[in-house]
């Protein structure tokens, strides 16, 4: 036996005159010196490298002979002597640290040149939000960039000399509204890369290069729900309450986490592949001061309590009236906001509106009653609207406190009122929201194995076709770029040290 099967052993051929590739990798090199250089590449090839089914039954592929090639060194270059591990406790140090930086360069976060700009998605006071695709793995990803120059450079004092002096004095003018400027530049950053929720945007990676820093989000296809009210104008009481919900989930976490959203609005949330909502943009979000430690050594906040923050800031017509007045305000003012986009939703406009903030808080001030409720809502809907929608705050639903049913009966019957005063009744007991699960919803199993009322037309991701043409048209290069303030920049960029940050390989292969 032993004899005939050396005799047939010697009897194979390879059809062409191929030559057998052996995983050996010292039979590959003497073989591929046989063979001209003119033909190395064509003969290898043709080795066919067919899958081979594995157990399971999903196709695997031979690994290439390509990656056992001899290494042809091009005419005319240099030869650099890589260290080896030696006998010597000297090579073998030098080694280590080689394998090491190479180690640590490879799980460096992200830049800007690993990506491919696609479009437009939206549009800030601070830069743009571009669709880009990685270049190497060609995953989507939505980045939003903001300009160092105008975080920095106030926009009363854009008109400034390059020389040294007034450069100086430009970064120390005015260093508290600086300080303000950049907590909200970091703020995103660091709120988004501590939460996960189904309804909070996730981030992935942050970096910075000499004028810009970069964010790369998740991207939701399906756009804003400012574009769909666009299509739609005013959505139905079931379409409405359901959103309401998933906003109060996200609202709810971040409230728990010590985090004032204050800026909720159309253009902030949007809809996945599944039509469900997912809050965005958190430059505007404050975060509590036990909570605002990790911002980084050189960007220590001195940081408020979220029960009393002062600064007037948001989007007016969605803004608390206690914002508006520069009165303290908490996390309540959440909640305003919610009851503004509810309104916004059933009627197809803010509550209130006007030119500016002034306009809108006297609109408030005349009307004692609250906002004129159209009489085709339900009963329930002006409920809802009406408890929040409060002008002053202690009368507010304090939606946090009586979220949902406890053990604790007193003041759960819905409508029940507390001095006459404050609203006992449960959030999540309402009579609108019947149809919610709401179990379901803040697992998150809702947004995995359901669809949302309105689910968006995606035909090709790349297209954002649920992303108004107003962005998509337009080019993602910046036309004009503020060459006045690029010393400063230069000059401060330590001011933007810890940004960067790299999402864990585990968090990626969740969403990807």
């Amino acid at each position: 036996m032993i004899f005939s099967l050396d005799e047939e052993l010697q009897n194979l051929r390879l059809d062409d005159g191929s030559a057998i590739i052996d995983d050996d990798g010292d039979d590959d090199i003497s073989i591929s010196k046989t063979i001209d250089e003119g033909a190395t590449l064509r003969t290898h090839l043709s080795v066919d490298a067919k899958p081979i089914p594995s157990q399971k039954g999903v196709s695997r592929r031979r690994s290439s002979a390509l990656e056992k090639f001899q290494v042809i060194t091009p005419a005319n270059s240099s030869k650099i002597k890589i260290p080896t591990i030696g006998t010597s406790p000297t090579s073998l140090e030098k080694s280590e640290n080689l394998i090491e930086s190479c180690i640590k360069r490879s799980s460096l976060s992200r830049d800007l040149y690993d990506f491919k700009p696609v479009r437009v998605l939206g549009k800030g006071a601070y830069g743009k939000v571009i669709l880009v695709k990685d270049k190497s793995t060609h995953k989507l990803y939505a980045m939003k960039q903001l300009k160092k120059a105008e975080i920095i450079i106030d926009n009363s004092n854009k008109e400034v000399d390059s020389d040294d002096d007034n450069l100086d004095n430009i970064l120390t003018k005015s260093d508290s509204d600086l300080s303000k400027r950049l907590e909200r530049t970091f703020a995103e950053k660091t709120i988004l890369s501590d939460l996960e929720h189904p309804n909070i945007v996730k981030l992935f990676y942050a970096f910075h290069d000499e004028s810009k820093l970069y964010l790369l989000l998740q991207y939701i296809p399906g756009g804003e729900l400012f574009f769909h009210l666009k299509e739609h104008g005013t959505l139905q009481e079931d379409t409405v309450a359901f959103y309401t919900a998933e906003i109060s989930c996200a609202l709810k976490f971040l409230h728990s986490k010590g985090i004032v959203y204050r800026d909720l609005k159309p253009e902030n949330c949007l809809l996945n592949e599944r039509g469900h909502l997912v809050l965005t943009d958190f430059g505007l979000s404050k975060i509590a001061v036990e909570q605002n430690e990790d911002v980084g050594e050189d960007h220590e906040a001195e940081g408020e309590n979220i029960t009393e923050l002062y600064s007037i800031i948001g989007t007016p017509e969605y803004c608390a009236p206690e914002i508006l007045q520069g009165l303290p305000y908490s996390q309540n003012c959440d909640w305003y906001s919610l009851g503004c986009l509810i309104y916004d939703m059933l009627i197809g406009k803010p509550p209130y509106t006007g030119v500016n903030h002034k306009i809108i808080l006297n609109k408030i001030q005349k009307d004692k009653q609250g906002p004129k409720l159209p009489y085709y809502l339900s009963d329930g809907m002006k409920d809802v609207l009406g408890a929040l929608l409060k002008k002053e705050s202690k009368k507010r639903w304090d939606v946090d406190q009586y979220w949902k049913e406890t053990n604790d009966k007193s003041g759960s019957k819905q409508g029940k009122k507390k001095n006459k005063k404050e609203r006992t009744s449960t959030f999540q007991s309402h009579f609108i929201f019947r149809k919610v699960d709401w179990k379901l919803m803040e697992s998150g199993e809702s947004q995995k194995k359901t669809l949302g009322p309105i689910v968006p037309i995606i035909t090709n991701w790349e297209l954002a076709e649920n992303f108004d043409s107003e962005f998509t048209s337009m080019s993602y290069e910046d036309s004009e770029e503020i060459i006045d303030g690029i010393e400063i920049v230069r000059k401060s960029d330590y001011l933007f040290k810890g940004f960067s940050y790299k999402a864990s390989g585990s968090y990626l292969e969740r969403y990807f």
